[in-house]
């Protein structure tokens, strides 16, 4: 465990080696100019940066709650902790961020000030607003931040931790049936983009794709001997392995040698939310009665790989599923269709 002054090309840095591991963060305006005057003064702020620093490696080495980290907004916490990458990927984060703004001191709360109070005075304020599905999201990534604060000795505890969750609708998971499936490939989808979605829309009923994961889709995501596809998920960057059927490979499959760098649905970036908003009429114009979305692809390819006799733990994989208890839902629903065909069976009157 160390902290020392580190001077790469006049830039100042702080070289931190703890637990095992070798960083170096930058000290942003601290830069060696070549004048004595001005770099006696760089140094001695480079200095005050590595007593701060040590301690609070100290502190975290020797399970001590760090006083000056604690100091720092939930916001700014937040902000940092997860990368720009994550925050790209995930809506909830972004949202946070963007409602912390608009809350009274919601940028400036520390996190050592933050009591169950004003967590419950927060999710209050925001059922106010939004759903309380989506409430339930934002106060989880505050959950989860506060959380990641108590591991690294930020703050002692997660005062969030006795506050009990909202309980939310169950949402329903929609899907379609073989039937349903071959009405709307019958059926086109008349706008700019509407062939590029029909194509997207299947191919995802055919492999569980989300939506973020076909606008993200290159030829580099293919592989050819077996046949099948390898792609780091958007949401949750697992990876995933997906075997492509000849249905799949049929609807991207074009005779042509593609850049690995290339989009495979070059024009799906270009669909709009109002665009998403056609895939519904799309299914009142084939007779399918169902509100039907991007996710409904997703469902239709779980729930019809379970009624193929998939079992719950390859499906979870392939869904890139961390936890197969979410899997686990789609296996109700295949239970009640097995319910409900034996049930539909003719009586006969049969008596002992």
């Amino acid at each position: 465990m160390g902290v020392n002054i580190w001077i790469n090309r006049s830039q100042v840095y702080l070289d931190i080696y703890h637990a095992g591991k070798r960083t170096r963060e930058k000290l942003n305006g601290l830069i060696i100019t070549g004048d004595k005057a001005v770099d006696k003064e760089t140094m001695r702020l480079a200095k005050i940066a590595l007593a701060k620093r040590s301690q609070q490696v100290f502190t975290e080495e020797w399970g001590i709650v760090d006083s000056i980290a604690g100091r720092q907004s939930l916001y700014a916490f937040i902000d940092k902790t997860y990368t720009q990458k994550k925050k790209d990927r995930c809506t909830a984060i972004r949202s946070v961020l963007s409602i912390l703004k608009k809350y009274p001191g919601g940028t400036t709360i520390q996190l050592a000030q933050i009591t169950e109070t004003w967590f419950e005075n927060f999710r209050k304020w925001l059922l106010e607003k939004i759903a309380i599905s989506t409430a339930e999201t934002y106060t989880r990534v505050i959950r989860t931040a506060l959380n990641t604060a108590v591991r690294k000795n930020i703050i002692p505890k997660n005062p969030t931790k006795n506050v009990q969750r909202l309980k939310t609708p169950k949402s329903k998971r929609i899907w379609l049936n073989a039937d349903e499936l071959k009405a709307m490939a019958k059926t086109p989808l008349d706008f700019p983009q509407g062939d590029e979605v029909r194509r997207a829309f299947f191919f995802a009923c055919n492999t569980g794709l989300r939506i973020s994961d076909l606008k993200s889709l290159t030829w580099g995501d293919i592989e050819y001997s077996p046949l099948q596809l390898v792609k780091r998920q958007e949401k949750t960057d697992e990876q995933v392995c997906i075997p492509l059927n000849s249905t799949a490979w049929d609807m991207i499959n074009d005779g042509m040698i593609h850049d690995y760098r290339s989009p495979i649905f070059k024009e799906l970036s270009q669909v709009s939310h109002c665009h998403f908003l056609r895939l519904k009429q799309w299914a009142n114009d084939a007779g399918v009665k169902k509100n039907i979305g991007w996710h409904t692809a997703r469902h239709t390819f779980a729930v019809q790989s379970l009624l193929a006799r998939v079992d719950i733990f390859t499906l979870s994989k392939l869904l890139g599923h961390t936890d197969v208890k979410t899997t686990q839902i789609y296996a109700q629903v295949t239970d009640q269709l097995k319910r409900e065909a034996v049930e539909a069976l003719p009586t006969v009157g049969f008596k002992v």
